[in-house]
């Protein structure tokens, strides 16, 4: 096994010697986005035009811009209650797992080190916190890992079909030595490892820099000090994932730390792989700014030879004939006097012509291919001309056209990814959530009228009286002979009541348990909030799950709030109304507000609204309620509000009822 894991390591520690110091490698990529020009430049001038750092931080603004929105669809064994539920607890997950900070900004640095180096790899985990012995966190978790760090079995497409997978980090020693915690030995082989190290004089030597350079550090004269401190000295150690086990080693060393069978049950290599650009006999795919780095650098050429032009045509170079006056006075600047023997001591030399008009040809032809590669051609500067801020609508429509096809096809890949992971964080909850026998609940917290609102319309807050109740409750009442109250039977009926949806919960009471029963949904003090109680049965069933990346886009939350005044227009008129009264279908109005309300920005719409008593005036009825004040009859019951007169429902007779079907026409 030693021998398997050391050979892996060797083979992609090489590659990425190679990826990174190669022309047009990582090293160079990464100078380009901060903007570093080769220390051979060929020009005085060495002013740089930032377009790679602007197109990638552009790029990722608009695709992640807002948190993911996400549905679960159940296929054999699910529901779509069951859904519903789990879908509300892979949201809440999205939240909570926030270590090393939000899941947006984590996918965020997915998606920025993709297209700069080919691809992005990113732990799955399930995650358990402990405080003094007590459980204090337990949840999925995601972990962007270093594309340094990752070696990948180089004969597979992509993850998926990957034997193995590496990666390799410096870990302190007091955090290997916590994790082998009383009860389960994490690393057995920690000890083994630290008496082939020695007593302490060698830990200093797993450092980082000898390993690979960092690129970013060097640009800004930085030194890498991992596994520079003394007092928490650093191990480099490796774990090799397979989808039957996971290996961790010291390839320094040569031992192995620790050995275990793959815990999850989904049996993949939990490693989420972010691949934009794939490429033939390459598994890391392509980068997205390799391609355009010699146009980035012709650019910058570009510009900094019209610098150094404006500086020489400022201060051009001078011819002084022998004898022709004193040197230390030929100094440019104002008011400065020469001594000169005679008036033709001293001339400009002429410079060549047409550098002013090449420039600006040059430049734009250049920036308009960088655009059209990168896919950006509505950024600022148009494809056609750069320094004509006007441009046509014609022009605009096509510039935004590339643009959108480019984001659209890395939403694709993008959503991919993301369900991927999801998969394994829904396998993970049904794994580990119940883990514990003697945990029968997880109680989860419902936010937002959305999922408060579905759950409650499917009665899982309701109470019932069960029919075995409501047989003994009748026998009372036939056996009272009407002595009995409506309160007295009401009261009854109250107390009979059990939830319709039961869970059953246990709480120590001293050495003893005490049963209680409970609805799976209770309503919080705001009406807006609940507690949902998932159950073992809850999380089992196959579900797949679709990532709406696009409602993470950059203006999604503008297309959605014109589309719901779209909607909210269509559905007050009054043909679509009467269309729908004559199917027996009523527009819930006030849940179509609030949705509206939310979308704006509104916090806790439900606020807006509550119920009067509406009187109403005898012979005029108003079921609907709709368009007049109370006490005032509406002369147009059918429609239900003001408005113009409009052509009744086929086989509808005016100031009649419909005939029944079969008679109409």
């Amino acid at each position: 096994m030693l021998n398997e894991v050391l050979k892996h390591y060797d083979d992609w520690t090489e590659d990425r010697s190679v990826r990174q110091k190669r022309k047009n490698g990582w090293d160079d990529i990464t100078s380009a986005y901060w903007g570093h020009l080769p220390n051979d430049w060929p020009y005085l001038s060495r002013v740089v035009d930032p377009r790679i750092r602007t197109s990638i931080l552009e790029k990722n603004a608009r695709l992640l811009n807002t948190k993911l929105r996400g549905r679960l669809v159940p296929r054999e064994g699910g529901d779509i209650l069951s859904a519903k539920i789990n879908n509300a607890k892979l949201d809440y997950d999205w939240d909570s797992a926030n270590h090393g900070g939000t899941m947006l900004y984590k996918w965020g640095m997915m998606d920025q080190d993709t297209r700069l180096y080919a691809s992005k790899f990113g732990l799955v985990y399930w995650k358990t916190e402990y405080v003094d012995g007590r459980l204090v966190f337990e949840g999925n978790e995601f972990m962007p890992l270093d594309i340094r760090n990752c070696g990948i079995d180089p004969t597979c497409e992509g993850i998926r079909d990957a034997k193995w997978f590496q990666w390799q980090r410096w870990e302190k020693i007091e955090d290997l030595k916590a994790a082998n915690r009383e009860g389960y030995q994490k690393y057995p082989g920690l000890n083994k490892l630290l008496r082939a190290i020695g007593k302490g004089e060698s830990y200093g030597q797993d450092r980082r820099d000898t390993e690979y350079n960092s690129k970013t550090l060097a640009l800004k004269g930085l030194d890498d000090r991992v596994g520079d401190d003394d007092t928490y000295p650093v191990i480099e150690i490796a774990t090799e994932y397979r989808k039957d086990k996971c290996i961790t080693f010291s390839p320094k060393h040569g031992v192995i730390i620790g050995e275990e069978d793959n815990k999850y049950d989904h049996k993949k290599i939990p490693i989420v792989q972010l691949k934009y650009y794939p490429l033939n006999d390459d598994p890391l795919g392509e980068s997205e700014v390799e391609p355009v780095l010699p146009l980035w650098k012709a650019i910058n050429a570009v510009l900094c030879s019209h610098l150094d032009g404006l500086d020489l045509r400022q201060k051009p170079p001078v011819g002084v004939l022998e004898n022709g006056g004193r040197m230390e006075t030929y100094v440019y600047g104002p008011e400065a006097k020469w001594i000169m023997s005679r008036q033709d001591g001293v001339f400009e030399l002429p410079l060549g012509k047409g550098t002013d008009n090449s420039f600006q040809v040059d430049y734009s032809a250049l920036v308009a291919a960088f655009n059209s590669a990168m896919g950006d051609l509505s950024q600022g500067v148009s494809a056609m001309d750069p320094f004509n801020p006007d441009k046509t609508a014609t022009e605009i429509k096509a510039s935004q056209r590339q643009q959108l096809v480019r984001d659209q096809a890395n939403q694709i890949r993008l959503a991919e990814a993301i369900e991927d992971m999801m998969s394994m964080w829904l396998s993970n909850n049904r794994q580990f959530l119940f883990s514990d026998p003697t945990k029968q609940e997880y109680v989860l917290k419902i936010l937002g009228d959305e999922n408060y609102q579905f759950f409650k319309e499917a009665g899982l807050d309701e109470m019932i009286v069960p029919p075995e109740a409501d047989e003994v409750i009748s026998e009372i009442i036939t056996n009272a002979e009407g002595n009995l109250s409506d309160q007295d039977i009401a009261r009854m009926r109250e107390q009979a009541k059990i939830p319709k949806y039961p869970v059953e919960s246990y709480k120590k009471i001293g050495r003893k348990k005490q049963k209680t029963i409970r609805p799976k949904l209770r309503i919080g003090e705001t009406s807006r909030e609940a507690e949902l109680s998932i159950v073992p049965e809850d999380v089992q069933g196959s579900f797949d799950y679709v990532a709406d990346v696009q409602s993470m886009a950059m203006g999604a939350s503008e297309e959605m709030k014109m589309s719901q005044d779209r909607i909210f227009q269509m559905v007050m008129q009054p043909q679509v109304q009467q269309a729908l009264a004559a199917e027996g279908v009523k527009i819930k109005l006030k849940d179509l507000l609030i949705s509206n309300f939310e979308s704006n920005g509104a916090k806790d719409a439900q606020r807006y609204f509550e119920t009067v008593e509406q009187p109403t005036v005898a012979g005029s009825p108003n079921p609907q309620g709709l368009g007049q004040a109370a006490g005032i009859p509406n002369p147009n019951p059918t429609v239900g509000m003001e408005g113009p007169s409009s052509p009744l429902p086929q086989g509808v007779v005016s100031g009649g009822a419909a005939p029944p079907p079969g008679l109409q026409g």
